[in-house]
Order: C-alpha cells, then structure tokens, then sequence
C-alpha cells in the first residue's frame, strides 16, 4: 500500500472517530441544568417570623406561671424547712428527803413547839374552853429586857419605843373527834377516780394492724393494742411512747386519743432493751378538739428512798381491759434489771392486775412513776404491777423523740463494791459480767471481769458514770476504751479503739 492510500485510510479514521464523538456529545445534552436562585418571599418570611415570636411570648407566659406555682413546692422538696425543735422533757419533781428539824410538810418542828397558830373553830357547837382542848397559855417574861427591847420575839407585841408590857397570848388547839361515814368513803375513792380521769388525758390507745391470708388466699386483718403516753411535741408531731412488741411487723398504726378521734402515725425510734418506741403523730391532722382534750404526760421522780408505801394508781390497761384502773402502793424500788449498756430500776406494787398489763403508773398528783412492764416477772408474782422508773428512763425517752439512735458497745455491767476495793484492790469503775456475743465489746477484745475505767475522755467511777457516758455517744462513733485487767499480781490498763454500734433487735 503507498503512503497516499495510508493517509487517505487514517483521514477516514480520523473523520469516523470525530463524528462519534460528536454523537455522545449530542447523547447526553439532557444533564446539563443551569441552577436559578429561588426568589424571596418577603412578606411569607415576616409572618413565620411573627408567628415564632407569639409562640415565644406564649412559651414564656407559661413556664413563668408553672415557675411561679411549683416554684414554693419543689424548694420545700429540694430544701426542706425542718421545723422541729428540741424535745426535752419536764424537770423532775423531787421528792427531797426532810431535813433535821422539818416535819414531813416541811414545816419547822420547833414551830409546833412554840404553839403559836390560829385558834381552829371547826365546830361552833363545840365549848372551846374545855380544859381537854387547851393545851396551855404562853407567857413573855416580863423581865426579859433583851426581849422588850428587841421586839420580834414570836408572838410579842413589845416595841421599844412604846416599852409596854408583853401580853398573855392564849393559844387553843382544838381537837375534833369525827367518825367517817361511808359518804367519807365514797367521795375518798370519787376524789382518786378525778386523778385517775385527768391522768387519761395522757394516754392513749395504740393499735398495729397487719395484714395477711389464710390457707384458702383469704386476707384477714391482724390487731394488736396497748395503752401510749403523750411525752412530748416538738412543733410538728405528737410523740408517743408505746412498746414495740405491739407495733413490730404492723403495716400501719392508728392511735385512739381520749376523746375517741383516731390518726395514723408513723414509727421514729426504738430501744429494744425496754422494749419501747417512740410513734409519731402529725399535729396539722390532729384537730382542735383533739389538741384540747388531750395532755402531754407530767413526770415524776423515782430518786427519792421514801416512795415506798406511796399510794399509786394504775391506768391505761393495767387488768387487760382498756382504760382501766386500780389501786394500791409502793412495795420496792430497788430492784434493778440489767440490760446490754445499761440497767433500769424497776418500781413495783401490790396491785394485782393482768400478766400482759400496759400503762403507767401515777402518785395522788397524777405524775407518771413507771411505765409498766410485766416482762421477766416472777411466776408467783407474774400478776402484781411493775414499771420501768420514770427517772431512770428520761434521758433514753429525751433522745428516742429527738430522733436519735442508742449508740452500743456491748457488755452488761454493775459497779464495783467498796469492799471488793478495799478487800481486793479492784479497781473503781464499770465491771464488765458479761460481753455479748458478736458486739463490737466482744470483737474488740473486752472480757469478763473486766473494769471500764475510761470512756473516749471521760472517766468512769461507777456503772451510772458508763450509762451516762454511753447515752451521749452516737453509734458508728470511734471511741477509745480504757480498761483494767487483773494481771499476774496487779490490775494493767489496757485501751481499745472502738467504732460504737447501734443497738437494734
């Protein structure tokens, strides 16, 4: 093939191939666009805009109302206002022993002695210048010049400046002879049903319902009561004293005021050793007529040695009937029950009553004694009354309505006689008779016959000292205890770093 033919072949080509090329470009013209910007629509933009704004406005309007509304709720939610106060209950009346030279009244015995009083008359027909009923007429020495002169001799009517001579004073005792007649008697026992009655204004009846089924899936309803008395109010609830036997396990709690209204209430603390709770009612659901009806209980003292033979009466459920009461006297109190961390001193009576009895018991001032506890009584003794002391059990009853735990170490302890000390050098303190078992005592290393003579930087003379010591102290606290041990020849001190329990069940 020549070079013309060559060239005429590969124009061809060429021409073939540009033509295809013009063809595709032809193919795909339909993908080329040109993109135009959308026109505004000024006046659709201000409407969207407006409606945004009142849809703001209104937003704002209601979330401004629910601020303002749920504001005060979620503040009392998120930072609550704890209104209680203090619970610290009345002071004791002490029941003081008589000094030398006063009767039982208080009233000077020489007084008696110089017969200065007032003539009595209690009965007109009586001749009071019977010679029986003269005790005898005082005379002032008319000699005495220290007396005339000073004036104030008791039953003078000598003054210095008149210088008269002292008067004859007459004084007449008289001495009534009266049979009691059975009104006597009955308005005796009316006068102490009063006492009885106003006492009840302090108790209550506590019941604990819980509920549960029987075999065939029927639920039934469990009711168990005792009597409750009205310690203390701290601004905000009633609190009540009731024994937690009765409320354990209850899924709810009512209590039943003297005139009959009834609320719920709600359970705070609990010292399992006396086996008594503090419950808690709210004041803003009590009503009025409640409030007035009812009374916080008047406490008095146990300290005094010369309660026995003191008249007493038992209220609340003392015969195991409801609102019950009876009659009688002080036999002892002086027998103490030991507890884990503490004893209490247990006032009993002569009164016979029910072996499940619950109350309190009273003096003729209606001022509660005891609590009533029929617990660990005797078999031959199981049905005559005893209380817990109200003295020994004020502070345990201050601390239980402030809300606070009872802190536990774990021994049952007594104090050291003065003879063991002066016979056997034993050490002046709390003795330790027995650690309980898993106590934080026992897991320390404190063992029996022990003597707590140091409690963190308290010093511990006797078991009184360790009690008070102890109702002090908050459970989970680290406290240091000092101990004496007997060794081979002498008692060593030894100390323990203790984290306190708390005292449950």
């Amino acid at each position: 093939m020549d070079e013309m033919e060559r060239s005429d072949i590969e124009q061809d080509i060429r021409n073939e191939n540009e033509q295809s090329a013009g063809s595709s470009e032809q193919n795909f013209e339909f993908i080329t666009e040109t993109i135009k910007e959308k026109p505004i629509n000024k006046r659709r933009m201000f409407l969207k805009g407006l409606f945004t704004c009142i849809l703001a406005l209104v937003f704002g309007v209601i979330a401004c109302f629910t601020f303002v509304s749920l504001y005060p709720i979620f503040n009392e939610w998120l930072h609550p206002v704890d209104n209680t106060k203090v619970v610290t209950l009345e002071p004791y009346e002490e029941d003081m022993e008589p000094e030398d030279g006063e009767n039982g009244d208080g009233e000077d015995k020489s007084d008696n002695m110089n017969n200065v009083s007032e003539i009595t008359d209690t009965d007109t027909d009586k001749d009071t210048s019977d010679e029986d009923n003269i005790t005898g007429d005082i005379l002032l020495p008319e000699d005495d010049a220290d007396l005339a002169e000073n004036g104030d001799a008791k039953g003078s009517n000598i003054t210095a400046e008149t210088g008269a001579k002292p008067e004859i004073i007459t004084q007449v005792v008289e001495t009534v002879e009266k049979d009691l007649e059975l009104e006597d008697y009955t308005k005796l026992y009316q006068q102490l049903g009063e006492v009885a009655q106003e006492a009840r204004r302090a108790m209550v009846t506590v019941t604990g319902v819980s509920s549960d089924k029987d075999w065939f899936m029927n639920v039934y309803e469990n009711r168990h009561t005792c009597s409750g008395l009205i310690v203390a109010e701290n601004g905000m609830e009633m609190l009540i004293l009731t024994r937690t036997s009765i409320i354990d396990g209850s899924d709810h709690i009512t209590v039943t005021f003297c005139n009959g209204e009834r609320y719920d209430a709600v359970r705070k603390k609990s010292d399992p050793n006396i086996d008594m709770s503090i419950i808690a009612v709210n004041l803003d659901k009590i009503s009025d007529a409640t409030k007035e009806a009812c009374k916080l209980a008047e406490l008095g003292s146990t300290k005094s040695p010369y309660i026995d033979g003191m008249p007493v009466i038992a209220i609340g459920d003392p015969l195991g009937v409801a609102d019950s009461m009876a009659m009688g006297q002080i036999t002892s109190h002086t027998s103490v029950k030991d507890m884990t961390d503490t004893n209490v001193s247990l006032v009993t009576t002569d009164i016979y009553g029910s072996s499940n009895a619950t109350g309190v018991i009273i003096n003729m001032s209606g001022r509660v004694l005891g609590i009533i506890t029929q617990d660990g009584a005797s078999v031959d003794a199981k049905n005559l009354i005893r209380g817990y002391a109200i003295s020994d059990l004020k502070d345990k009853l201050e601390k239980l309505s402030n809300g606070q735990e009872i802190a536990y170490l774990g021994i049952i302890g007594k104090d050291v006689p003065d003879e063991a000390t002066e016979e056997y050098g034993v050490p002046q303190g709390a003795y330790v008779r027995q650690v309980v078992i898993d106590s934080p005592a026992m897991e320390a290393g404190i063992q029996n016959g022990d003597v707590i003579v140091k409690l963190g930087t308290t010093d511990i003379t006797s078991f009184s000292d360790y009690k008070d010591a102890m109702l002090k102290c908050q459970p989970e606290d680290l406290m240091m205890v000092t101990v004496k041990r007997l060794g081979r020849d002498e008692y060593v001190e030894l100390s323990y770093e203790i984290t306190l329990g708390k005292l449950s069940k």
